[in-house]
């Protein structure tokens, strides 16, 4: 199946750990996005429940008879009392630890990296349980961690590679995703597009 993961638009709040937190898009934040995006016949469109991912995935469809299926495990790490705080405003040292290694480091009262990776592989399985062949991409509007999450678990990267690709807001990521006979995941990337 071909599976285009999209970041919401911006909400002017780059640095911010916005999990649970969810501020409204800017106004104009989606006008990149209708430029770079134009054009893409997508067979479903998904989105996480958060308003920013929801709001994207809204704008992008209207004026189309497709709707926005809503489903809560493509929302974002929940970063516990880190929630909404500025990367300035952490620890560094616990930061740092976060970063670099994530299965290790919990943020305080937060979701775990096990926890995170098992709801998205699951949605992922689900997926490509459910491709109907037709060779149209799925659309997912979701966030920089579950993009990043997604790249790692599919295309076999370590994740922390993945701290250094550059997901801005409007970032669509396009994978080939299969499920092989020992039932794991595989794929590769196919393009990286930002707006």
């Amino acid at each position: 199946m071909i599976l285009d993961l999209m970041r919401h638009a911006s909400t002017g709040r780059a640095g911010y750990l916005d999990g649970r937190t969810d501020p409204p898009l800017i106004d104009g934040a989606m006008d990149a996005l209708y430029r770079c995006h134009a054009g893409i016949g997508w067979s479903r469109v998904i989105t996480s429940p958060r308003r920013r991912a929801l709001d994207t995935a809204h704008a992008l469809v209207a004026g189309s008879n497709q709707f926005c299926e809503i489903h809560p495990d493509w929302a974002e790490l929940d970063f516990g009392d880190w929630d909404g705080l500025h990367f300035d405003e952490l620890p560094a040292e616990q930061l740092a630890g976060f970063y670099s290694e994530p299965h290790d480091v919990v943020p305080p009262n937060g979701e775990s990296w096990p926890q995170f990776q098992a709801r998205v592989e699951e949605q992922l399985h689900r997926l490509v349980d459910e491709d109907d062949g037709d060779g149209q991409p799925v659309l997912v509007v979701s966030h920089a961690g579950v993009l990043r999450l997604a790249v790692s678990r599919v295309c076999g990267m370590a994740l922390s590679s993945l701290w250094a690709m550059r997901i801005d807001y409007g970032t669509r990521v396009r994978l080939r995703v299969e499920r092989g006979d020992d039932g794991q995941l595989w794929g590769e990337l196919l393009e990286l597009r930002q707006p």
